[in-house]
């Protein structure tokens, strides 16, 4: 079977729900983000297309003050135009200049302000300018395990029944990449397209002594049993060619001290079920193409 887009996908909304909550021992960290978004295919050739992705409005409960920063993060890049091949294959952003500009035109100086009284708010600027003059690094926010995965994978191209293919996030664990292999099941029902993924640890590409490194260094434990465990579970659902909902689920876990677990829900909205503060940012600024 084939999938492809359809011509009104060019505009579509969806809400997006992403949660994430980290078990390190007895520290808990955890956060659940609403988003509301605008996807516009705005450009294609016979090699690429390039989707704008705008980020109307957003809602963040977290435990720690990382989650309210990596929110304000996600205004600085929006609106974002996302190179995809004709596979939709997430390989560059086509404006990373705006960001930079943002940031050194006012953006740096109002969240300054706005964390003055926050302890590490000068390690967190000082961050946020190197992962700015860091093309690589900027670039893994959009290839690991986020929301943009609803939306930026090879999703059209001819699908088998069943299919195994390999998956590398990279700096899952920090410094330590999680390679995974998928295991797919498609199936077509008239207008309807379901995608159901599982997945299992690549134990011959895992880094496991570097992990097991890790997880001394994380409890201060060096007789430590690590075996990682992983449980994954998607399910895209796809009607004339267009996205029309997606449930992500990954969990890492080691028994007794670490658990890992991200979940995304994004589905399909109308114009008129976006919240009425939304407002789309106008982008004034000039392009300059990053690429994977």
């Amino acid at each position: 079977m084939k999938l492809s887009f359809g011509t009104d996908f060019e505009n579509a909304w969806y809400q997006v729900t992403s949660s994430n909550r980290t078990i390190a021992g007895t520290k808990v960290l955890e956060f659940v983000q609403d988003r509301w978004v605008q996807i516009q295919l705005i450009n294609e050739d016979e090699k690429q297309r390039i989707f704008e992705y705008t980020l109307l409005d957003q809602t963040m409960e977290g435990s720690a003050l990382i989650h309210e920063w990596a929110a304000d993060m996600e205004w600085l890049q929006s609106p974002v135009q996302i190179i995809t091949d004709l596979e939709g294959k997430f390989i560059g952003i086509d404006n990373f200049s705006q960001f930079i500009t943002q940031w050194n035109k006012g953006y740096r100086a109002k969240i300054a302000n706005k964390y003055q009284n926050q302890e590490g708010i000068q390690v967190m600027l000082a961050e946020t300018e190197k992962l700015l003059k860091d093309p690589k690094r900027f670039l893994q926010n959009f290839m690991g395990y986020s929301h943009y995965r609803c939306f930026f994978q090879p999703f059209y191209k001819e699908l088998e029944s069943t299919e195994e293919y390999p998956l590398l996030l990279k700096g899952f664990f920090g410094l330590v990449d999680l390679p995974l292999i998928i295991n797919a099941h498609n199936e077509q029902t008239g207008e309807w397209i379901k995608i159901t993924n599982s997945a299992e640890i690549d134990n011959e590409k895992f880094d496991r002594k570097s992990f097991v490194r890790m997880m001394k260094d994380l409890t201060n434990m060096y007789n430590l049993k690590v075996d990682l465990q992983s449980e994954m579970e998607e399910i895209y659902l796809f009607k004339n060619n267009v996205l029309q909902s997606a449930d992500l689920y990954l969990q890492l876990h080691v028994p007794s001290f670490y658990t890992v677990v991200n979940a995304h829900q994004c589905k399909r909205i109308a114009q008129a079920e976006l919240p009425k503060s939304s407002s789309k940012k106008a982008n004034i600024f000039k392009n300059n193409v990053l690429m994977v």
